[in-house]
């Protein structure tokens, strides 16, 4: 019996780490759709793909949400774009560009966030023609409404929505226009409906759902509705970007390190029209100031985009790995009546800054 018991002991002793909140993210941004020859020149289908590398690998293989910045197309043609991730492991992964045209689109920049966490869902839902049919004939205001499921184990989740690729025929319209609309979340499902306008045809959307039951992440969207006295209108400035600018109040646990915090920014919506040139989009955050309890997100457009309506939205989390870093041993030992219990034999707490991860 003597000689089970150190075997046991010496066989399954084992370590693991972890924390209340652990949770591993990271966000950057590709811009390699910038203007280049290939892409102010194409031809159709284009199909680009794009290297990411995580500046730290990831413990497991983790989730990949995309968003949009930034998107520029070509007026009065119609607009087919895709993007989508592929090929995820620890290390890294592979954005994927496809434009079918004819709209030529000539900028086009994606913000992506990985991350390991248990409390989080992403969802990349295809609306097919067949899905679409409100949208895809017609003319004036039309609506769709859909249904997303997700895992039920979310008392109370936060939802938003990015648009990730469409298809829309917009030759006899004079606004190219898609709005998200989403509904008070359940715990298992959310309504969301699609509206679009004028002469405009949504043939197919593409859209990433990000979906989260931890209190600590802040997710939503904000946007200007439809005003004639819209600071977009005024069309007299055409060099420099026309902004719109929202602020937001965060828990004063993001403002402890702010340089760990994930700011994440896309575009989920908008109204547009383009008398001359290109149609032209973006948006941007800004960071939090050190101690600082605001962080604000940035909209416009520039040149002779007529913006009447834009929908942006944003995900912030704290540190992208807890900020506290605990590492537990703990040994298995048999009683006397042969009970296995846990008994705890070393306890350190650790910040980021001294961990090494290979």
């Amino acid at each position: 019996m003597l000689y089970l018991i150190v075997i046991l002991c010496l066989t399954i002793s084992n370590a693991y780490y972890g924390s209340e909140y652990y949770a591993e993210w990271q966000t950057g941004v590709d811009n390699s759709i910038s203007k280049q020859d290939q892409f102010l020149f194409p031809t159709y289908p284009m199909r680009f793909q794009s290297q990411v590398t995580f500046s730290t690998r990831f413990s497991v293989c983790p989730q990949v949400l995309l968003m949009h910045q930034e998107i520029q197309w070509s007026r009065g043609r119609n607009i087919n774009y895709q993007t989508y991730v592929s090929d995820v492991t620890i290390y890294g992964f592979t954005i994927n560009y496809v434009i079918w045209g004819p709209a030529v689109v000539p900028i086009l920049s994606v913000r992506w966030v990985a991350l390991v966490d248990d409390q989080v869902e992403i969802q990349y839902v295809h609306y097919q023609e067949k899905d679409l049919y409100q949208l895809s004939q017609g003319f004036g205001a039309r609506a769709q409404d859909f249904m997303i499921s997700y895992y039920p184990r979310y008392p109370a989740p936060k939802v938003t929505a990015f648009i990730v690729g469409a298809d829309f025929e917009i030759f006899n319209s004079l606004f190219t226009s898609v709005r998200i609309q989403m509904g008070l979340p359940t715990s298992n499902s959310m309504d969301v409906r699609f509206l679009t306008r004028d002469y405009c045809h949504v043939r197919s959307l593409y859209v990433a759902y990000f979906i989260s039951n931890n209190y600590l992440t802040l997710a939503g969207s904000v946007g200007a509705y439809y005003s004639t006295q819209n600071q977009f209108l005024d069309n007299g400035n055409r060099q420099t970007i026309r902004a719109q600018k929202f602020s937001r109040l965060v828990p004063s646990i993001y403002s402890l390190d702010p340089a760990y915090n994930i700011l994440a920014q896309g575009i989920s919506g908008f109204d547009i029209h383009s008398y001359a040139g290109s149609a032209y989009l973006r948006v941007t955050a800004e960071s939090m100031i050190n101690q600082s309890q605001v962080y604000t997100l940035v909209y416009g457009t520039r040149g002779d985009t007529i913006l009447t309506y834009m929908q942006a939205s944003y995900i912030l989390h704290p540190p992208g790995m807890p900020y506290h870093y605990y590492y537990k041993n703990y040994d298995w030992i048999i009683t006397k009546d042969e009970q296995i219990v846990l008994e705890e034999t070393i306890e350190q707490e650790k910040k980021i800054s001294e961990l090494k991860k290979q």
